[in-house]
């Protein structure tokens, strides 16, 4: 089962031309899979904010194509494991101060009692964005450049789909580079929207398995 975020994911992601290399990468240790449209580099990195100031722990998976970059930031915070609602919140706040906000929901991802709730976002990028305090908006670039390794140039469309889980942060972002006319594809879509988790006991739930 694909989580459920902007109301016209169905329909673009159907779009998308069959594509052989997009397969699923199951990362069990990590308690997550996510498709990529290639194998992914693996680096880590130091998520550092203010409600985490001593850092902890990010795994990264990449992969960049000429128009677009795919990116799934996994947090380590064992510790923090009943500040979810507080830590997805002060990841999507930093994520709308990169650029325009242009859609905000709710996501879900598998069925029933195994729901997990998070938030997907849509941002146009923009350099010079004011908002927040003083030192935010350079501060939030800062992070995620620092969480994913890549910037977000001004005209970029951004798309984020962001849960926490039993301990872990999981940043799903998707980057449409400008290319002129901001006639993006939907890639970046597909990948956001190909988020599943697996149980506590290991397994995944059934309805993973439907394409």
């Amino acid at each position: 089962m694909r989580p459920i975020g902007l109301m016209l994911a169905a329909a673009l992601v159907a779009s998308v031309p069959a594509a052989a290399a997009w397969k699923e990468y199951p990362t069990k240790a990590l308690g997550f899979v996510v498709e990529f449209p290639a194998d992914p580099m693996m680096t880590r990195a130091n998520y550092k904010t203010v409600l985490v100031p001593d850092g902890a722990t990010a795994h990264v998976y990449t992969v960049k194509e000429e128009n677009t970059v795919f990116v799934a930031t996994v947090v380590d915070l064992p510790n923090r494991k009943e500040e979810g609602a507080t830590l997805l919140g002060e990841a999507e706040y930093n994520l709308t101060l990169l650029g325009d906000l242009s859609g905000q929901s709710v996501s879900r991802v598998e069925p029933g009692r195994a729901s997990i709730f998070g938030r997907f976002l849509t941002i146009t990028c923009r350099a010079g964005r004011v908002g927040g305090q003083a030192g935010q908006v350079e501060g939030a670039v800062a992070w995620f450049k620092q969480i994913t390794g890549q910037e977000c140039p001004t005209g970029a469309r951004l798309t984020s789909n962001i849960f926490h889980n039993r301990g872990r942060l999981y940043l799903i972002s998707g980057i449409n580079m400008p290319n002129g006319d901001h006639n993006f594809g939907p890639a970046a879509l597909r990948f956001t929207n190909s988020i599943s988790f697996y149980a506590p006991d290991g397994t995944r739930n059934a309805a993973d398995n439907v394409q």
